[in-house]
């Protein structure tokens, strides 16, 4: 009997918190609500009363709060105000507050969540009254919502000189009418041999569902620079035709691709992370280089209403409008005589160059060999085009001036400088190591040996080791001064940080994670070789600080920012000075790798390096004169050996010097 009594007692208790959770609506009101801010459309739909579900299927109803919601809406917030009390009776009236962000600005409105008790249900339950006045006040079941677009202008990309690098201009779009076909099959099959597209695109572009006999069928765009050849496939192709529309223009092309990048439709992922900031699936967004690092700035503010629209096609309301902005131009020091110049030097070869104003600091140009058509990946690139740059073993896709790389002998005026500033290097006293191989005495390096490239025959002192570019001196150097006072050295200089510019650059490293892991490592880092990895912008940055008496100056690349501000002072005016005398003499003496630089009226400073990355040679050049040009030049080809780099460094100074 004791059992049974506590059983019938907790029993009684079961049924009456049972009846509790259905005397109030108070958890289907907060059930429906968090539906609605996940945005769960078809969880929201189960909890409508039944008479509302014969008048709207699912299906209907989670299409309209799609095309409005995810459409027009980029974020919103539901308040509901449950009382303290209920009616008691079988239908409650819920005040609610929404708050939204939508595509054309902000918005609010209050209305009533009208809950009834629904006993038609196998489990009756508390259901919503629904109405489209639920998602805007004034809105009818009969009623559409319209978003009218306002168009904002991106801002455009200009050099030094105010030529235009990214201009809103004019391009082709490509389109077929299915009606004006006389061989359909044939001439789908001319156009897309003629445009670099598969067939299977403007026919899968043909199959759509609103396409019609007389339908004007977009199938791609291009660049205006190919109208002649599109007005040649116009006149042969009867079912082919063009317009030309608005659009983004690289007018530069591959000379500056991958410093300005370029824009295309936004992709869903983009779209996820972007929505709250007011784009849409009709974005255009910056896919690479400045378009998209410049993306906010670039941009702009889009413009535009929502609107509800009668049965009888008549605006009834409008729901937010704002007026669009236009996005600001960004003005860069790049320029384009500059530019265009080692791009052409650089001819097609992998490899990546720098140009300084070495007195202000002032970006002259940014190259990256090979390259690729930014007016084509803008407006669509073919798939077969696009796999055949992916897999092009030189790497057209390849930001070089953005990456780094090792940086070869052309450190060996880093470790100059630190060693003369640490105390450890005095550049008078000599090395005097004979042949072309070196370890030190008593040293458990095994078979490895550090190798120079010329044997000078007798003792090198600072001014020697550096014209003769002398593997032995500067892995000696960097022994003398240690693992903690090159890297505390080196850090001085910028490495194992970011680098502050514009442009997103990736961090030069002196050593791995691991740090330095042997001896050998440590020698092999003072001549640039080891696991030293340098951005090409930060070492061009590094060789002003020999010009500027131990100032390293910052590297700007737009205008409007301050010029010659001086970023950090890594060594002494007189360490500085010291290895600027060093570089001018291996371009002075007749045994200097850089000898063939040497000129009558500048004095030209230089370091050149080779690179070996396992099978891979880098020739690197770095240089400057500032006497008059502030011309300072860092150039890396792949393949080669800094000896044939020099050309391209001595056409330069022709160029910009005479």
């Amino acid at each position: 009997m004791k059992k049974a009594a506590v059983f019938s007692t907790f029993s009684i208790i079961s049924i009456f918190l049972a009846a509790c959770s259905t005397e109030t609506p108070e958890d289907s009101v907060q059930s429906f609500v968090d539906h609605w801010e996940n945005r769960d459309y078809a969880s929201m739909y189960q909890m409508v009363t039944s008479d509302v579900q014969e008048s709207i299927s699912e299906e209907d109803f989670v299409a309209r709060y799609e095309n409005i919601y995810d459409g027009l809406i980029n974020d919103f917030t539901i308040e509901a105000t449950v009382p303290e009390e209920f009616t008691g009776e079988n239908e409650e009236q819920i005040p609610v507050n929404v708050s939204m962000t939508t595509v054309a600005g902000e918005y609010e409105f209050e209305e009533q969540l009208s809950f009834v008790w629904d006993e038609q249900e196998d489990e009756p339950n508390w259901k919503l009254e629904w109405g489209s006045q639920l998602i805007f006040p004034n809105l009818s079941d009969e009623d559409s919502v319209r978003y009218n677009p306002s168009k904002q202008k991106r801002g455009e990309i200009f050099d030094h000189e105010g030529q235009g690098l990214a201009i809103n201009g004019e391009v082709i779009d490509l389109a077929v009418v299915p009606n004006r076909f006389e061989e359909e099959e044939s001439e789908i099959a001319e156009i897309a041999d003629r445009l670099g597209r598969s067939e299977e695109s403007i026919e899968q572009a043909l199959s759509q569902s609103w396409v019609e006999e007389g339908s004007l069928v977009l199938i791609g765009q291009m660049p205006a620079s190919e109208l002649d050849a599109i007005e040649a496939l116009y006149e042969d192709v009867p079912g082919f035709t063009y317009q030309m529309s608005e659009g983004r223009v690289y007018p530069f092309g591959e000379a500056t691709a991958h410093l300005i990048g370029y824009i295309r439709p936004i992709t869903a992922e983009q779209l996820e992370e972007r929505r709250e900031e007011g784009y849409t699936e009709q974005s255009l967004v910056g896919q690479t280089g400045l378009e998209l690092i410049k993306e906010e700035q670039l941009r702009g503010t889009p413009g535009g209403e929502i609107v509800i629209i009668d049965p009888d096609g008549e605006r009834k309301e409008t729901i937010a409008e704002q007026e669009a902005e236009d996005g600001e131009n960004v003005y860069l020091t790049i320029r384009m005589d500059v530019q265009e110049e080692l791009m052409n030097e650089l001819d097609g070869e992998p490899g990546t160059a720098v140009a300084l104003d070495s007195e202000t600091g002032e970006t002259l140009a940014l190259v990256s060999s090979p390259s690729y058509d930014p007016n084509q990946m803008s407006l669509g690139l073919p798939s077969a085009q696009r796999e055949e740059l992916e897999e092009n073993e030189d790497q057209p896709l390849l930001n070089r001036f953005s990456n780094r790389f090792s940086p070869g002998s052309t450190m060996k005026a880093i470790t100059a400088a630190i060693g003369v500033d640490s105390g450890t290097l005095n550049p008078n006293e000599t090395v005097d190591e004979p042949g072309h191989e070196w370890q030190p005495e008593d040293s458990d390096w095994g078979g490895y040996h550090v190798r120079r490239v010329t044997d000078p025959n007798g003792a090198v002192d600072l001014f020697d080791a550096m014209a003769y570019s002398d593997n032995i001196y500067f892995a000696q150097a960097a022994l003398a001064i240690g693992e903690e006072e090159l890297l505390a050295g080196a850090e001085a200089f910028g490495f194992n940080e970011t680098f502050a510019f514009t442009y997103s650059l990736q961090q030069s490293l002196l050593t791995g994670e691991e740090g330095f892991k042997s001896e050998i490592q440590l020698a092999d880092t003072g001549y640039g070789q080891g696991e030293i990895l340098t951005n090409p912008v930060h070492l061009a940055a590094m060789f002003t600080t020999f010009i500027h008496e131990g100032q390293l100056i910052q590297p700007i690349l737009e205008q409007g920012e301050e010029t010659g501000q001086v970023m950090v002072e890594p060594v002494s005016a007189e360490a500085a000075t010291l290895v600027d005398e060093a570089l001018k003499y291996v371009v002075s003496s007749s045994n200097g790798t850089a000898h063939s630089l040497e000129r009558d009226d500048y004095a030209i400073a230089a370091k050149t390096g080779t690179a070996e990355v396992g099978e891979d040679t880098l020739g690197w050049v770095v240089s400057y004169e500032s006497d008059e040009s502030n011309l300072l030049l860092a150039i890396m080809q792949e393949g080669v050996g800094s000896g044939e780099v020099l050309p391209i460094v001595d056409h330069m100074y022709n160029t910009f010097l005479d």
